[in-house]
């Protein structure tokens, strides 16, 4: 019985997920730099700075989240590859 993880899949799941968060992160820091000023309008202005500190803080928390997700995934491939190695003993 193999139940090992193709370390492949594994890799591919952690490269796209870290490449994403990694994606997230200058966006996030750009909107924390917008000049919401150059909008005008003072009620305008609030409300674009309110937009704009929601979604970069939504974007830091998504690519949180992502680069938690690989690491979970390589958790899941060492607990795979325990429990692979210890039924190849078991059935010896």
């Amino acid at each position: 019985m193999d139940l090992r993880v193709e370390d492949g899949t594994l890799a591919d799941a952690q490269t796209a997920l870290r490449s994403a968060g990694n994606r997230l992160a200058p966006v996030a820091r750009s909107l924390k730099g917008l000049d919401c000023e150059a909008a005008g309008a003072a009620p305008l202005v609030a409300e674009l700075r309110d937009a704009d500190d929601m979604l970069a803080a939504e974007l830091g928390t998504v690519g949180q989240a992502l680069v938690d997700l690989a690491a979970h995934i390589t958790e899941i491939g060492a607990s795979f590859g325990q429990v692979d190695q210890n039924l190849s003993q078991v059935m010896r």
